[in-house]
C-alpha cells in the first residue's frame, strides 16, 4: 500500500480525529488572547476542560473579553454522531450554551451556564452584533436524548427560552434575517430546513425570529439531506 493509499483508507476508517487529537481533561482548557492589530499575545488563561463544535460570539467589556460557547463535558459526541450510533437509538450529548469570561488583567476565567435547554448550531443577529453584547442567540434543540428535534430562541436577558417543535419534526440550523431597516435585534425571520419523518419529506419552515410562530412553509418533494451552516442571499447570484 503506498502512502497516498494508507492516508485515503485511514480517512475511510474515520481515524485521523481519532488518533491526532484527544481531550486530556487533566491539562484543562487555554484560552489565549491576541492583539488584533499587533499580533501580540495579551493574556493566556486556563480553566476547566470541555469540548466544543461552535462559537456564538465574543466582545470585550470592561477589560474583560466575553465568549459564548456551546459546551459538552467531553468529546463523545463526536462518536454519537455517527449514523450507526444514530440508527441504534442511543442517546445523543447534549450541548449547552456557556459563556466564559477571561480578565485581560490578572484573574481567573469565569464559566456560566446560559441555559438549561440543549443547544447546537447556534446562530445570532450577526451582522449587527458580532464583537458586541447580544442578547438572543437561535440554534437547534433536543427535548429528548435522541437527534435535533425543535427550534430554541435564548434570550440572554430573561434566561427564557422559546421552542418550535413538531412531531417527527428534525430541523437544520436556523439562518436568522433580519428585517429591512430592523430596530430590535430579534427583528426579522428564522429559516430551517425540516425533516418531516412521517411524511419522508422536507420543508422550508418561516419563523417570526421574535415570537417563534410559524409565517410560512414550502415543501420539497422528497428529503433533503440534513446540512449546516447555510445564509441566505436576498439575491439571486
Amino acid at each position: 500500500m503506498s502512502p497516498g493509499d494508507e492516508a485515503a483508507a485511514a480517512v475511510v476508517q474515520r481515524a485521523p480525529f481519532h488518533r491526532d487529537l484527544s481531550l486530556v481533561a487533566p491539562r484543562g482548557l487555554r484560552f489565549t488572547v491576541i492583539d488584533k492589530e499587533t499580533g501580540a499575545i495579551i493574556r493566556r488563561a486556563e480553566t476547566e476542560a470541555c469540548f466544543s463544535f461552535h462559537h456564538v460570539n465574543a466582545f470585550e467589556e470592561d477589560g474583560t473579553v466575553v465568549l459564548d460557547l456551546i459546551t459538552y463535558p467531553d468529546s463523545r459526541i463526536i462518536d454519537a454522531l455517527y449514523l450507526d450510533e444514530l440508527r441504534a437509538g442511543k442517546a445523543v450529548p447534549q450541548g449547552l450554551l456557556t459563556r466564559f469570561a477571561i480578565p485581560l488583567g490578572e484573574g481567573p476565567v469565569s464559566q456560566q451556564s446560559l441555559s438549561a435547554t440543549p443547544l447546537e448550531l447556534p446562530r445570532m443577529a450577526y451582522r449587527r452584533f458580532a464583537g458586541r453584547r447580544h442578547r438572543y442567540v437561535w440554534g437547534v434543540g433536543q427535548l429528548r436524548r435522541g437527534f435535533l428535534d425543535s427550534l430554541v430562541k435564548q434570550d440572554l436577558e430573561t434566561a427564557k427560552a422559546a421552542v418550535w417543535a413538531e412531531k417527527d419534526g428534525f430541523p437544520g440550523e436556523p439562518v436568522f434575517v433580519p428585517a429591512p431597516n430592523a430596530g430590535a435585534e430579534d427583528e426579522g425571520v428564522l429559516l430551517s430546513v425540516v425533516l418531516d419523518g412521517e411524511g419522508g419529506r422536507s420543508f422550508l419552515l418561516v419563523l417570526d425570529a421574535a415570537t417563534m410562530l410559524e409565517r410560512a412553509r414550502a415543501f420539497a418533494p422528497h428529503a433533503i439531506p440534513f446540512g449546516f451552516h447555510g445564509n441566505y442571499f436576498p439575491n439571486a447570484a
